[in-house]
């Protein structure tokens, strides 16, 4: 089981969904792809070729003119909440007027049950014709095989990636092809309350804070209103479960790095990458402007539900924190000592290599990634769009604090993605909630240092 963002609950893991759904009909069971050919028509005809034949023969001119092969079905698997499929119509009619001889039939499931059908149905043969990939875990799906290089694809039809976010382009290509595209991007920032700030007469967050000055004014709007010792209102809030969410740009924010520049091994026992993980450390246990984890892990989002004046959370939640009635603020992360940083996360979409319809899957990936289907991932406002015509244009401007959101690419750092990440992550952040996060049993060094022989052990193996 992949278990690596699991421990978030259900909080902004199960809102995170993938903002882009395609499909003419919407359905809650994996399938595999089948094509409907005309009468002497084989269903792989127009399929790519193979590279090394793509490189011999005759290349026709570059074309997007759109698919022309059979009629096709093919089912695209992803995860998130099936209340918000519905959201996702628009996309999927659209694509359907320019490619009306393709039906995509969509399945939605959460995090943990998305990952176990999946593998469930690579292992018989039967996986989804296209299905959503978290940048991180991409590396251990293309090492098996089961993904299809699109990389024929794209130079039979001219496809620019070049249109598309570079950070994100490139989690999904390796040394031997492109086995993805982006559709979405995630970036971690700082939410506010203006209301709670409002109250309080706090000057709002904005990009001149750095970590002294979010310590400040968390003390400012942590308060006891009615005097049993006890906060019932924190200044700051995150999840600590996921270095996504926020550690990691701490680690980064203060000089440090997560992997060497090989890869081969992990740089977080140096005294810049602990000394990150101590700083939210502190936030909870020494500082006390944020509450200990335990208080919030059954009942969700303390920021969401009003009990928090800040959250360092990702893009993912503006949405749902709007839905809430927070009278929302967006600001840059504050700086750390080695400056600004945040993370940034894509999710792609892949194709199965054992797909019975390659053309129909690449047409639908590809538009998956055009601007009339970024559009609409705009409009909903549950991640960044991944086309950099319509994150420059007209997200940044769709909304109070996209503008942060889209600027943020311009300092961002990549969520590592390396073969056994899952396995790395869990043994890391299970020593961090216990004796870190959840209890201050030990310094973020001390944590790290006792799990820093087995991480590099995995970074090893790679």
């Amino acid at each position: 089981m992949l278990s690596d963002r699991t421990h978030r609950g259900a909080t902004s893991l199960q809102r995170r969904v993938l903002a882009l759904v395609g499909g003419a009909a919407l359905v809650f069971s994996a399938c595999g792809g089948s094509t409907t050919s005309p009468s002497g028509v084989s269903a792989t005809a127009s399929a790519a070729p193979p590279p090394s034949q793509a490189a011999s023969s005759a290349s026709p001119a570059p074309s997007d003119a759109g698919y022309t092969g059979p009629e096709a079905t093919i089912s695209y698997s992803i995860w998130g909440d099936p209340a918000e499929i519905k959201n996702q119509q628009a996309v999927v009619d659209a694509f359907h007027v320019v490619n009306p001889k393709i039906t995509v039939k969509v399945t939605v499931s959460d995090w943990d049950t998305y990952w176990d059908k999946l593998q469930t149905g690579i292992a018989g043969g039967d996986a989804p014709d296209v299905f959503a990939m978290d940048g991180p875990l991409f590396p251990d799906y293309q090492s098996r095989d089961v993904l299809l290089d699109l990389k024929p694809y794209i130079d039979r039809s001219g496809y620019d990636l070049g249109q598309l976010a570079d950070q994100a382009v490139a989690d999904f290509t390796t040394p031997t092809g492109q086995f993805g595209l982006p559709r979405d991007l995630n970036v971690i920032a700082l939410f506010y309350n203006k209301k709670m700030f409002d109250a309080a007469s706090a000057p709002y967050p904005d990009e001149t804070w750095d970590w002294a000055k979010l310590v400040q004014v968390a003390h400012k709007l942590t308060t006891d209103t009615n005097g049993d010792g006890k906060p019932d209102q924190w200044g700051f809030y995150t999840e600590t479960s996921d270095m996504e969410n926020y550690w990691s740009s701490l680690v980064w924010q203060n000089g440090g790095d997560i992997l060497a520049p090989d890869g081969k091994s992990t740089v977080l026992g140096t005294d810049q990458a602990a000394g990150g993980i101590q700083f939210l450390q502190d936030l909870i246990w020494k500082e006390k402007v944020m509450p200990d984890p335990a208080l919030f892990a059954e009942v969700g989002d303390a920021f969401e539900q009003g009990k928090a004046a800040m959250e360092a959370n990702g893009s993912w939640l503006v949405a749902t924190h709007q839905a809430a009635g927070i009278d929302l603020g967006i600001a840059p992360l504050p700086k750390g000592p080695a400056g600004q940083a945040t993370s940034i996360n894509p999710t792609g979409a892949v194709v199965y290599a054992k797909t019975k319809s390659p053309d129909a899957a690449w047409e639908f990936v590809k538009y998956l990634a055009s601007p009339a289907a970024q559009t609409k991932l705009m409009e909903l406002r549950a991640s960044l769009p991944a086309n950099k015509e319509v994150l420059a244009g007209p997200y940044a401007s769709s909304f109070d604090g996209a503008k942060v959101l889209a600027d943020a690419l311009a300092y961002a750092h990549i969520k590592p993605s390396f073969k056994g990440y899952n396995d790395f992550a869990t043994t890391l952040q299970t020593e961090l909630d216990a004796n870190v996060f959840n209890e201050p049993t030990e310094t973020a060094k001390q944590a790290i240092d006792k799990v820093l022989p087995a991480l590099n052990e995995l970074l090893a193996g790679q």
